[in-house]
Parts: C-alpha cells; sequence; structure tokens
C-alpha cells in the first residue's frame, strides 16, 4: 500500500483515484480551491464508484482543496488535469513537495518542463521524480461527482522522466500503483510527440466548425467528424509530427500505429482504424458545443506550438501545423503563437537542438 495524492478531481482524477482506492491505498483527491465546491459531494460519498469498463469503488482517505495537506506524506503524486490547470496547480503545491516524492503529470505535454522552471525560479531544490505520460489510462466521463463512467481502457501507455535517464527507477517505484503497463520513452520530448491528441483533435474541429457552431443536435466526434476529407489533413499534420522526431532520432509511431496498438484495434487506414475503436465511437453524439473547447485551447497552445516551434529549431517545415493554429487563434480570438507554449515558456530558448537532447536526457 502506498500513500498516493491524485491532484485534480475531473474525469480522470475522479476515475484514478477511485481505481487506486479500490486496490486498497491510502488516496487523497485534491481540488483547487477555486473549484473546491465539486468537492463537497465526493467527501460526503466518501467514495469514488466506477462503472462501465470498470466496476468498483473506492474509499478515500481525503478529498481536501488544501494543497499542504493534500501532499504531505504522499509517496506518488499524480496530477491529471487538463494541461491549463498545470501550471496553476503547480504554483499551489511546490512549496510542499519534499525529497523522494514521485510527480507524475497525466498527460504531461511538456509539463515537467513547465514544472522544473517554476521551481528553480522558486528556489526550491526538492530531489523529486519528475515523470509525464501522453495520454491517461482511461476514457471516461462523469455522470455525477463520485461516479465515472469508464468507456474503456488503454492496453499500455508511454512514461518518460526529465531527465530522461531516471526512467528505469520511477517505472520500477510507480508500476504497481498504475493501472496499466508502463512503456519507457526516451524523454520528454518524445512523449510530448507521442500525444495524438493533436491530430486527431485539432483538424477535426477546425474542418467541423460550421457544423460544431450550426448542429445544436450534436454528432458523432469521432465517426461523423473524421470524414475521409479531414482524415487526409490528419495523416499530413501526422507526418510532420513524425518528421520532427526522426530530426531528433525519436522513432514515432503513426497515430495510426498508435491507436492500434494502444487499443488493439484493426484497420487499414487512419479512417477505419478509428472506426473499429468502440471507446471513441460507440457513445453516440459526442461532439463538442462549442468551437471553444478544451480540443482546441487545450490541444493547440500546449502541443501544437510547441511542436511547431521545435520544428522551426531543427529546419522541418510545419505549414499543415502552423495553418491549423492561425485559424484556431481566429476562431477562438486567441493569437496561439504568442499565448502558446514557446520555448522560452518551457526554459528552451535560446538553446541549439543539441543542448535540449542534453538537457531533457540528461539534466542540467
Amino acid at each position: 500500500m502506498k500513500k498516493i495524492t491524485v491532484l485534480g478531481a475531473g474525469n480522470g482524477g475522479q476515475t484514478m483515484a477511485g481505481y487506486l482506492a479500490a486496490q486498497g491505498n491510502q488516496v487523497t483527491l485534491f481540488e483547487h480551491p477555486d473549484f473546491k465546491d465539486k468537492l463537497l459531494k465526493i467527501r460526503n460519498k466518501g467514495e469514488i464508484t466506477l462503472k462501465g469498463a470498470l466496476n468498483c469503488s473506492g474509499k478515500l482517505a481525503m478529498a481536501t482543496s488544501d494543497p499542504r495537506e493534500a501532499v504531505n506524506g504522499a509517496d506518488i503524486i499524480y496530477l491529471v488535469a487538463p494541461t491549463f490547470a498545470q501550471k496553476p496547480m503547480f504554483e499551489l503545491v511546490a512549496q510542499f513537495l519534499k525529497d523522494d516524492q514521485i510527480i507524475i503529470l497525466l498527460p504531461g505535454n511538456f509539463g515537467s518542463l513547465s514544472l522544473q522552471k517554476l521551481l528553480k525560479e522558486k528556489g526550491i531544490n526538492a530531489r523529486l521524480g519528475i515523470a509525464e505520460a501522453d495520454t491517461i489510462p482511461f476514457a471516461c466521463r462523469q455522470i455525477e461527482p463520485g461516479l465515472i463512467d469508464v468507456w474503456g481502457m488503454k492496453k499500455t501507455m508511454s512514461l518518460a522522466s526529465l531527465p530522461g535517464n531516471d526512467i528505469d527507477r520511477i517505472i520500477s517505484e510507480i508500476q504497481d500503483y498504475f493501472p496499466l503497463p508502463l512503456e519507457p520513452a526516451p524523454n520528454i520530448i518524445a512523449i510530448g510527440l507521442y500525444n495524438t491528441n493533436m491530430i486527431l483533435h485539432c483538424p477535426t474541429m477546425i474542418m467541423n466548425a460550421g457544423r460544431i457552431d450550426s448542429d445544436v443536435s450534436g454528432f458523432q466526434f469521432y465517426k461523423d467528424g473524421m470524414s475521409a476529407s479531414v482524415c487526409k489533413v490528419m495523416e499530413a499534420m501526422d507526418r510532420e509530427r513524425m518528421n520532427i522526431g526522426s530530426a531528433l532520432g525519436i522513432d514515432l509511431l503513426s497515430t495510426m500505429e498508435d491507436m492500434k496498438k494502444i487499443y488493439q484495434l484493426d484497420g487499414e487506414t487512419l479512417r477505419e482504424t478509428i472506426l473499429n475503436n468502440p471507446v471513441y465511437c460507440g457513445h453516440g453524439k459526442d461532439s463538442p458545443s462549442s468551437i471553444n473547447h478544451r480540443y482546441l485551447n487545450e490541444d493547440v497552445p500546449y502541443l501544437l506550438v510547441p511542436v511547431s516551434e521545435l520544428g522551426k529549431i531543427l529546419g522541418v517545415p510545419t505549414p499543415v501545423m502552423d495553418s491549423t493554429i492561425l485559424l484556431s487563434g481566429i476562431i477562438n480570438s486567441n493569437d496561439y503563437f504568442r499565448t502558446g507554449i514557446n520555448l522560452e515558456k518551457l526554459g528552451l530558448d535560446g538553446l541549439s537542438k543539441e543542448e535540449i537532447i542534453k538537457l531533457v536526457n540528461q539534466g542540467n
């Protein structure tokens, strides 16, 4: 049994907390004080119930919005939250982190670099194990606070540490307290490039913008939204992502092959593989009700922007990514090239390709 803290009480955070508590661990669920009201029903229930692909209930040791209380004595800290919530969470808990704690970002989207930068700025020298994944273990939706419908689980996930040479130790420490088998990734640049949400979500949102704006009844995002034409654009963007990986010496799976691997799917084309995925195509109308949705306001600034910037350093053209960033910004009245997570915000500005690789692999 481990003392585990889950930061974030959204769909994924609740599912992670409920699952780990059901396995007999001492689990604390934390939510930012600005959203502490969502904890009230969970605290009153005292447990989180999962249904669907998982059927279990886990009693929580604590549900709190006090950051000191949340991380005090925790062996493992899982941050399970949208990427835009990472920095506010980091700001709250950083001063209370202690030596030998392990913090895992799910998903990371280069967030470990942001955490490292913040710790340096604040003069916090705790010896931490820091790692991030490209996704979360579950596809899930909240029915009500404390009750989660789990649509499905991935078969395996990749994890990278910062620095990259700490990954074997971290996986050995957390594997028994993680829902899926973990595979080591070379470094956190690789793990950011592994995240195919940027491929699946962003072109689909842009090319279905009119439909999202006008079709109040909704549609099946992964089935109806990912038409043959949309998938052609997705594949073109995917080639840019893979070219960036190649320039860094990182062997990336295509989005199609990645989906086949993590969900055990078949298919000859990207679209056929998507349509064969019951986790995404078996739930009726699930399209966003607004173009101002996390499929753009998370995946564009926190994935496409830093990946596009890496492309510029490496001399790899990214016209499809850049066009998608531009159109997303116009639609959402946001200059994502300026407000997104650029290299300066990651602490990588001014570094050469070789210096970036050394930093993420070996640390300072």
